[in-house]
């Protein structure tokens, strides 16, 4: 038996398991729990990247690979990111080692956007030793009052080149290193802070006290900011992360789209000196040196979307998730996490203040609230400078398409009411929640519809590339001019609306308004968001047109009118959140209109005008619609009354998908039924959408009781293995936001 350092690893590879190793004496320094390190796995020993876990001094008794190296001159995760991440691995059942690593931008760990600089030495001299000149001379004296010194200084200050030194350095009179680090920055000008004239009304005060004190306590507190759109939410939030710089820490301020977060930080780069962006479409060396600032402290406020939960801030101090209410937090490719939670959970760790804010929280917030102790309920129920509510108009499109001829996606009212708007010279803004032209391309002669060849899907015509695009896998396809059926010649009839098909109805009704579309398919690059959103604050824009993301967050003080062409969008999906979203969109991009003194009106377009959700979408009446929808919740045993998992199982072969699934159904079922108490596996179905990228998708539906016997099952289900199948992929999405 021996005894030493030893090392807890989890290796950066599809494996839910971590690993022991021996720390080497010339690693004991930096072999560091948070530490990214390179160990030997299997049987030939392949270099593999890995995270150090734990760092333990113990015997061993079996023969123990040696650490090989450590991969990073810096700790990349601190204790509490890396406790962070074990949590998430748990929580959300993802392995340890690619969680870590999904923390961490690509940038950071490529050290991405370093150079290499040269740094000169006092070294040992080979025989005499003495300099053959003045120069040298001067080099080595410049060296005696400062070792070492970076090769491009040295030289500046002794009038000298390069070569110089390195004939001295040949001479062993100096010695030369090189390191990986930023390119030097010239300082930033000082920038003219702004700070606004009006008054904060009580509720924003008092909300602004609330939070203040739960940051002097400095212990963990969720504030849930509760205000209807255009109360004054940010104006809280900035004060908040004021209050946090002044006490000499930092902020992470989430926000859900790169769209918001465009307008988010113009704004609030006037307001504080040191801020900085994360979010996907950085360059990766942009984000390694965000990330560097930041981990420095040199940086007071980051603004970002999911990754920037992660942002290494060593004095934070607060933790803003603004519209934490949206499915975009949630996560998409392993570890399935929900920024909102994790931001939570983070806050917890930090024994720090959270402020999630929202006009219409989730329901899982608003459930927290009064049950959890460490909730707190803060409201903001008035507009800023008493502003009224938009009034909301009600227009069932039934009736409509009765009364006219033809197909008019624009109701009369709606036509009116732009009409008015656009000849007062204000601004308007019309939601449609789906892209393209046609969302179904219909032969009525074989009643055949033009469907993806990769998924189950129906195929979006989009007019501007002439080609139709499938939503899931991006096929592209070229609309025939006929049926391709066999015996079939008919010609494909277009059906359905997307935000193109609005913006040519506008601009045939209204040809010279200046309209702008705002979707991912006009938004080809980052810059895109900037450059319409700009154009339209700066009134260059009469009418902007698009999907959900002009719905939250935007604050335009000339849009005196918002029309929601369609509102039942999201009810034809498959999944028990359809009203919750309906009604959070409709009431969501309300708030867009009447910003200012002019006021505002919303046309709600509907085929659904007498559903509950819709009617108190157009009345505000969220705690109505909460109420309403929390109890038919608890009857059905859905969340927040329950937590589920999903299982979803994919091959390219729909038999092997299937057995695939009912195998994996039996051996959870019978796993849980050893151990766990309280928990349903529902049979396996094919998913809503069966097929997408060619991959058959079948799920398997896990129900629990609370969120300590859904940690307990899945703990079980890990240690024994239960969650494999004979198939292409296993997907487990824990607490998911959508059923498809």
């Amino acid at each position: 038996m021996r005894r030493g350092p030893v090392a807890t690893v989890a290796p950066v590879a599809p494996i839910d398991s971590t690993y022991t190793y021996l720390v080497p004496d010339e690693l004991a320094d930096t072999v560091r729990p948070g530490a990214r390190i390179e160990v030997p796995m299997g049987p030939r020993g392949r270099p593999t990247e890995a995270f150090c876990v734990d760092v333990s001094e113990g015997p061993w008794e079996t023969t123990l690979r040696p650490v090989s190296r450590v991969l990073d001159a810096r700790l990349l995760l601190s204790r509490t990111l890396l406790e962070l991440g074990r949590w998430i691995s748990r929580y959300y059942a993802a392995p340890l080692g690619p969680t870590l690593k999904a923390m961490l931008p690509a940038g950071v760990r490529g050290s991405a956007g370093l150079r290499v600089v040269r740094y000169v030495h006092v070294g040992e001299p080979l025989g005499d030793g003495k300099p053959t000149g003045p120069r040298q001379a001067r080099v080595l004296a410049l060296l005696a009052d400062e070792s070492p010194r970076r090769m491009d200084d040295l030289c500046a200050a002794a009038g000298c080149t390069p070569a110089v030194v390195r004939a001295l350095a040949a001479a062993g009179r100096v010695r030369l290193e090189a390191r990986r680090e930023e390119p030097r920055e010239s300082p930033a000008a000082p920038r003219q802070l702004e700070e606004p004239t009006f008054e904060l009304n009580l509720d924003q005060r008092h909300a602004i006290d609330r939070i203040l004190a739960m940051q002097s306590e400095a212990a963990f507190r969720v504030a849930v900011l509760f205000g209807v759109t255009g109360s004054g939410k940010t104006e809280v939030y900035v004060r908040a992360i004021r209050a946090a710089i002044a006490a000499g820490r930092q902020a992470i301020m989430l926000v859900p789209e790169i769209a918001l977060t465009t307008q988010t930080v113009q704004r609030l780069s006037h307001r504080f000196e040191r801020v900085a962006v994360l979010h996907s479409s950085m360059s990766d060396a942009t984000r390694a040196r965000c990330w560097s600032a930041l981990a420095e402290h040199r940086i007071d406020l980051v603004i970002g979307t999911r990754s920037a939960v992660f942002a290494p801030c060593p004095k934070l101090g607060l933790i803003v998730v603004d519209e934490e209410q949206e499915g975009s937090f949630k996560n998409l490719a392993a570890p399935r996490y929900h920024t909102r939670d994790v931001a939570v959970k983070r806050a917890q760790l930090e024994g720090i203040p959270i402020v999630l804010g929202s006009a219409t929280p989730s329901l899982e917030t608003w459930h927290n609230v009064g049950r959890q102790p460490h909730f707190e309920l803060l409201r903001l129920p008035r507009r800023v400078r008493g502003l009224p509510l938009p009034r909301v108009e009600l227009i069932d499109m039934r009736a409509e398409h009765r009364e006219r001829r033809g197909v008019h996606l624009l109701s009369r009212r709606l036509e009116e009411r732009l009409a008015e708007t656009l000849n007062r010279r204000e601004q308007a803004v019309l939601l449609i929640n789906r892209r393209g032209f046609a969302s179904f391309l219909f032969c009525p002669a074989c009643r055949t519809p033009l469907v993806c060849p990769n998924c189950s899907v129906q195929m979006v015509l989009h007019v501007t590339s002439g080609v139709a695009i499938c939503h899931y896998c991006h096929e592209r396809v070229v609309v025939p001019t006929r049926c391709p059926m066999a015996g079939c010649a008919g010609h494909f009839v277009r059906f359905g609306i997307g935000t193109q098909r609005v913006e040519a109805e506008i601009a045939e009704i209204f040809p010279t308004a200046r309209v702008a579309r705002l979707d991912s398919d006009a938004m080809h690059r980052p810059g895109d968001y900037a450059r319409v959103l700009g154009d339209f604050e700066a009134r260059r824009l009469d009418v902007l047109v698009g999907t959900q993301m002009v719905a939250k967050g935007l604050d335009f003080p000339f849009v005196s009118l918002v029309g929601v062409v369609t509102a039942d969008t999201a009810l034809a999906m498959s999944d028990f959140r359809a009203s919750e979203r309906t009604f959070q969109l409709v009431l969501q991009v309300a708030g867009r209109s009447g910003r200012a003194d002019t006021g505002g009106e919303v046309v709600v377009q509907t085929f659904s005008a007498e559903l509950p959700m819709i009617q108190r979408a157009v009345q505000h009446d969220y705690e109505g619609f909460a109420q309403a929808e929390l109890a038919a919740r608890r009857k059905a045993k859905l969340p927040p009354f329950t937590r589920l998992a999903r299982i979803v199982v994919s091959d390219p072969l729909r038999t092997r998908a299937s057995k695939a699934a009912e195998s994996l159904a039996r051996s959870v079922g019978d796993t849980l039924g050893k151990y766990v108490r309280g928990a349903e596996v529902f049979p396996p179905q094919p998913c809503s959408i069966e097929r997408i990228r060619n991959q058959y998708r079948f799920e398997v539906l896990l129900r629990f009781a609370g969120g300590g016997s859904m940690l307990k099952a899945l703990d079980v289900l890990r240690a024994a293995k239960a969650l494999r199948a004979a198939a292409r992929s296993i997907i487990v999405d824990v607490d998911p936001v959508a059923l498809q």
